[in-house]
């Protein structure tokens, strides 16, 4: 059911945070409070503890039964459902187990479920649960610190060896991180979170439990899976444990008509376990219980995942040319934002075609990702610090940028090229990504760290196409990309090039190629296998990802070995993509990635 994962404590490292307010450097791993919150039942009992005001604000009091106090304090930081029953019968279980437990409603009598039953209740269609959570967020955020101090300073004039412990459940999560980056409470316990940070995990000093749900869309696989990397990474002492089968709120409101629901509630509470006459243990200080549990039939033990590669949790991406022409196909651009999303990363979708770019959204919907849709025109420099600054406001950072934008362009050589053309086409094949960098690393060099991919073309290692443009800007594209890396490199900033062949995207396939045209392409390759964007959106994910740390400069070709073949094969190879010219945009219509 879980597993120990354990070190010395850290106890350096930047200053604890008592808030849990948007930051534009520290996104969020486990999301504000969602329609998921709003999910639950209500369990059937009377709570048994007593109210009073401290610091302010009303608080519940349970105690143990004579006899059984252990001495120390528990506190109980509520999830949204504020001071409702269920949440009053677990502090009173806590207190069955021997701590003196408080619990302070900082909702101050104005729960969510005041305003909303379930999450299919829209009775009040004036209820802005938004402002609700930001309303009690302030307000919570100035009243905890101030409220444990009441409490410690209590308890310790009693008596000064009082050991403190603190439990949240979602909106109380980011409350027990700040608290475990003090020096009051010895340990700290949360379930199916909310509102964390990476600050609130790189800043605790004390040991954490964590308790959390299969499916949880607030504190997604991605999101935990980088919150154990920064407690592994950084030698936090902690005990992860995941519960298969349930759902967001389990701890506090699953059904206890469900067995195994059920299970899981007593098994986080460990309240109405029968303890063993033995052994007793000190863990983090406090003399814990191991307590029998009886498995269920259906309980599968789930062990720890190993850090995942390719792990772009907490990235943020701008991926320009990021739709295709044909809703659901896949180019080059749309492969790679699909591709970061489902890795995790948060991704802006820049597109002239705002049409085509929210048919990317609509497929990293579907699978769960994060995306917005930004029109941006990445030949105009207003545009492209536009689009930046809009980034940066929806996702508040940059540390990805895939330079995708492409077209043909104008054709012929040298003696009968338009060179209005030639300008123009110059511009969206090079300049863009000049633009686009200009205003993407400045807020790269704020995270300390970027990665830039620019989209090339084998066509700009081979040379040798009677359209002069084409190659000559795929070829500017490489020295560009060599040139930046060397530039940018000590800033921890990585350019790198891909360099697709003769791929098979919605391009095209929408203009008129021959299933004769197409398989003598295939042919050229040395694999013998076509290339879809597919194989195009990997190679990018490869280099814009945390694996690649060391890797900077390199012009990746993705074409099947085109490039490794002699030179009479590659002659053909150029005469064959010469022969799909046609394929690509003409001068004047919208541009889409190559």
């Amino acid at each position: 059911m879980g597993q120990w994962q354990s070190s010395q404590p850290s106890h350096t490292g930047p200053a604890p945070s008592d808030t849990h307010t948007h930051e534009k450097k520290d996104p969020y791993l486990a999301k504000p409070s969602g329609s998921c919150c709003l999910k639950g039942t209500i369990h059937e009992g009377e709570p048994r503890g007593t109210w009073e005001t401290i610091a302010g604000v009303e608080t519940y009091i349970s105690t143990p039964p004579e006899g059984k106090a252990n001495g120390n304090v528990l506190l109980y930081f509520p999830d949204v459902w504020g001071m409702f029953t269920n949440g009053l019968l677990v502090m009173d279980a806590f207190a069955d187990a021997g701590y003196t437990v408080l619990g302070l409603d900082y909702f101050r009598g104005d729960p969510v479920w005041k305003h909303r039953k379930n999450r299919h209740d829209n009775s009040n269609p004036d209820f802005d649960y938004e402002a609700w959570k930001r309303k009690h967020t302030a307000f919570a955020n100035e009243a905890v610190p101030k409220w444990v101090s009441c409490v410690a300073s209590r308890y310790r004039q009693v008596n000064p060896e009082t050991k403190f412990a603190c439990v949240g459940y979602c909106f109380g999560a980011p409350y027990v991180c700040d608290e475990l980056a003090k020096e009051t409470v010895a340990a700290g316990a949360f379930a199916h979170p909310a509102f964390l940070k990476e600050h609130h995990f790189r800043n605790i000093k004390k040991p954490l439990f964590l308790s959390c749900s299969e499916v949880d869309h607030t504190f997604d696989v991605p999101s935990r899976r980088r919150a154990l990397d920064i407690l592994q990474q950084e030698g936090k002492v902690y005990h992860y444990q995941l519960f298969s089968g349930v759902e967001h709120g389990f701890a506090l409101r699953g059904d206890p008509n469900d067995p195994y629901q059920r299970y899981n509630f007593v098994g986080w509470g460990s309240s109405t376990i029968r303890p063993r006459a033995s052994p007793v243990l000190k863990i983090f200080g406090l003399r814990v219980r191991w307590r029998r549990i009886r498995l269920l039939p259906n309980l599968r033990v789930l062990p720890m995942a190993p850090p995942r590669a390719f792990d772009f949790a907490g990235d943020v991406a701008i991926v320009t040319g990021a739709g295709s022409r044909m809703d659901g196909e896949i180019g080059n651009g749309r492969a790679s934002a699909i591709l970061l999303a489902r890795h995790g990363a948060k991704v802006a979708l820049l597109d002239y075609n705002v049409a085509w770019a929210n048919e990317t959204k609509r497929m990293i919907d579907e699978e769960g990702g994060i995306s917005e849709v930004i029109q941006a025109d990445v030949t105009d420099e207003e545009s492209c610090k536009a689009a930046v600054a809009k980034t940066v406001e929806l996702f508040g950072a940059v540390h990805i940028l895939v330079n995708n934008v492409g077209v043909g362009g104008a054709m012929g050589d040298a003696t009968v090229v338009n060179l209005d053309a030639w300008d123009r086409d110059f511009r969206i094949n090079v300049t863009s990504m000049v633009l686009m960098s200009r205003y993407a690393i400045p807020e790269m060099r704020k995270q300390g760290r970027g990665a830039i991919v620019n989209m090339s073309s084998v066509s700009g290692l081979l040379g040798g196409n009677p359209s002069l443009l084409y190659p000559t800007t795929k070829g500017a594209i490489i020295q560009m990309t060599r040139a930046m890396a060397a530039q940018h490199g000590r800033e921890n900033i990585r350019v790198n090039c891909v360099c697709p062949g003769m791929v098979y995207t919605p391009m095209t396939r929408g203009r008129g190629m021959t299933p004769e045209m197409r398989q003598a392409r295939i042919n050229q390759n040395l694999m013998k296998l076509e290339g879809t964007g597919w194989d195009v959106g990997y190679a990018v994910l490869f280099l814009s990802s945390k694996e690649a740390r060391w890797i900077t400069g390199l012009i990746m070709p993705v074409d099947g070995g085109v490039s490794n073949t002699t030179r009479e094969t590659q002659a053909i190879t150029v005469r064959r993509m010469v022969l799909t010219d046609r394929c690509r945009p003409q001068p004047g219509e919208p541009t889409d990635p190559r």
